[in-house]
């Protein structure tokens, strides 16, 4: 992660404790007053999207070799990494 700069770091810093001092000065009357005067939302989910992959066959042959090594059956260690494969096509860190 790219490191902030000084003076953003403190800006944010500044901004937390403004958030701070007005929520403890709210009163659980109040919120509870604006909570009822909320309006609820929905946002609609986009559709799923069908993923496809073509498995390189030295992949293939990494994985079970690497399962043979840990003494795993391939084909439980193909589903992770293809799970893992997937997540980062998809641009979705697994972490």
């Amino acid at each position: 992660m790219n490191r902030l700069p000084k003076e953003t770091k403190k800006d944010l810093k500044e901004e937390a404790k403004e958030w701070d001092r007005t929520i403890a000065q709210e009163s659980p009357e109040h919120v509870q007053k604006m909570l009822d005067q909320a309006e609820s939302f929905k946002i609609p989910r986009p559709p799923r999207q069908p993923v496809s992959i073509r498995l390189d066959p030295f992949d293939i042959a990494m994985a079970k070799r690497i399962a043979r090594r840990k003494g795993v059956p391939h084909t439980q260690l193909m589903a992770t990494w293809l799970h893992e494969r997937i997540e980062r096509e998809k641009g979705v860190s697994p972490n």
